[in-house]
């Protein structure tokens, strides 16, 4: 089963992508920020892939991408930037905010 891992802090949007990508099986696990996503990585099955918002509280994109990339277990793991910012270092992709919800399922 795959599984998604979404580090949103807006209620809003991670319900959103709750909805959208939790069709077709898909186990989807979520976190408020990257301290949080951090903590559920260290405990649990490692995901598909990382849907990762830019702008969080207390764990922000740059520092969660900084430890996960020097983490051998979760360096990995395709994680994709969803902002309405340029790319930042260190990500690899990017979708802007509002997500297009086709490129997204691709």
């Amino acid at each position: 089963m795959e599984i998604i891992l979404i580090v949103e802090d807006e209620v809003a949007t991670r319900e959103a992508l709750i909805e959208l990508l939790g069709k077709d099986g898909r186990e989807i696990i979520t976190a408020r920020d990257g301290q949080e996503a951090m903590e559920w990585l260290a405990k649990v099955p490692r995901p598909s892939v990382i849907l990762l918002d830019l702008m969080m509280p207390r764990m922000n994109c740059w520092e969660f991408l900084r430890r996960q990339s020097a983490d051998p277990l979760i360096a990995n793991i395709p994680t994709i930037v969803l902002s309405g910012c340029t790319l930042p270092a260190g990500a690899k992709h990017q979708l802007s905010k509002p997500v297009d919800v086709d490129r997204l399922r691709a």
